[in-house]
């Protein structure tokens, strides 16, 4: 049964694939075993051929495929998945687009997703650990949800560490991934937005540096006009 799913997914891959598209991504070092360059709206669309299933949803992540990935997120029912096999498939994810589908597809879904934010907030090993965990963040704060204070704690002192510790050395996607959620966080209401710019009055230095000036009016602009 799963196999023959398997294989009913895979020429339904082959009949949306798309050349211009895998060849691009490889071009731009994204390189997978397979990769079938089939444009996102396409992969939903496949997606809700599908039943949800775990078994399925295992069987397609373990595999070093794009689209499978990606259909593994949305085909993974939320409620047979914990914070603990989120954290395992992190460890497991190999380019930022597949960061971004889990967790806009699933990981921000998760009944204990508090536990998975500062799980990932706080590692510094994995690469994509801490950028999934502000992607999270972005999904929940979209959606107006609140959290417990320490993780809202532990969101605005990392936010600030990635973006103004300059020691640190984050990476850009991680930098990207916390601009995104603080404008969500910020987009709430006036106060938290002057929670998220009086971060920056902790780092003088940083706010001397033109990309912590462009980093701070990016985020007042965001604040003043687009709540």
């Amino acid at each position: 049964m799963l196999q023959n799913e398997l294989k009913e997914i895979r020429t339904q891959l082959r009949q949306a694939m798309n050349g211009v598209i895998s060849t691009s991504m490889r071009e731009k070092g994204i390189v997978y075993k397979l990769n079938f360059g089939v444009p996102l709206p396409e992969i939903k669309q496949i997606a809700t051929t599908h039943k949800p299933d775990s078994e399925l949803a295992a069987a397609l992540w373990k595999e070093d495929i794009r689209e499978f990935k990606i259909l593994a997120s949305f085909l993974q029912p939320v409620d047979e998945f914990s914070s603990q096999e989120a954290k395992q498939w992190v460890k497991e994810i190999p380019y930022l687009e597949i960061a971004e589908q889990c967790s806009h597809n699933l990981f921000y879904k998760l009944p204990d997703v508090e536990d998975l934010l500062l799980g990932l907030i706080f590692n510094v090993e994995d690469e994509y650990a801490r950028t999934v965990a502000y992607l999270v963040w972005a999904e929940l704060f979209k959606e107006g949800k609140d959290l417990i204070a320490p993780v809202r704690t532990a969101f605005v002192a990392e936010c600030m560490r990635t973006l103004a510790q300059t020691d640190f050395e984050a990476s850009f996607k991680e930098k990207q991934a916390a601009m995104k959620a603080m404008k969500f966080y910020g987009r709430q209401s006036a106060e938290r937005a002057q929670q998220m710019l009086g971060g920056f009055d902790d780092f003088p230095e940083f706010m001397q540096t033109p990309e912590g000036q462009e980093i701070y009016n990016d985020l007042k602009f965001e604040f003043e006009y687009c709540r």
